[in-house]
């Protein structure tokens, strides 16, 4: 079983630097942010992040300062059985339905049993629809 719904992330673009996820998680945690999920590589000499808070607008609100180009953007969060074949059979439905997904992340939980799903796509709404 899969449940779906609509939610948002905050993308943060910085310089490719070492040490750079290390600053963005010590100044999240110090504002009592909870990271949730994340997803994070280089690209033409450029960190990119996108980032699952528990508070998305303290979250660009505390890093505004260090000058990082940001935006919070809409996603899907999946969560999903913690199995084989789990993210196969989603993945497999969102083809036939034509979904173009432009970017998709996930955390497991053997303990929990669940993995969450974190995707964006042409049509978040209609993908959310299909998992309802």
């Amino acid at each position: 079983m899969v449940n779906a719904r609509l939610g948002k992330e905050v993308y943060v673009e910085t310089p490719d630097e070492v040490g750079m996820l290390a600053k963005i998680s010590t100044v999240l945690a110090g504002a009592g942010i909870n990271i949730q999920a994340i997803c994070g590589y280089g690209e033409g000499g450029k960190a990119k992040f996108r980032i699952v808070t528990s508070d998305n607008k303290k979250t660009m609100d505390t890093l505004k300062p260090l000058k990082f180009t940001m935006k919070e953007q809409e996603i899907v969060f999946l969560e999903l059985e913690d199995k084989t074949g789990a993210i196969s059979e989603v993945c497999r439905k969102l083809s036939s339905e034509k979904a173009n997904l432009t970017h998709i992340y996930g955390t497991t939980s053997s303990i929990s049993g669940k993995s969450l799903l974190i995707i964006s796509s042409n049509d978040n709404v209609k993908i959310a629809k299909l998992f309802v």
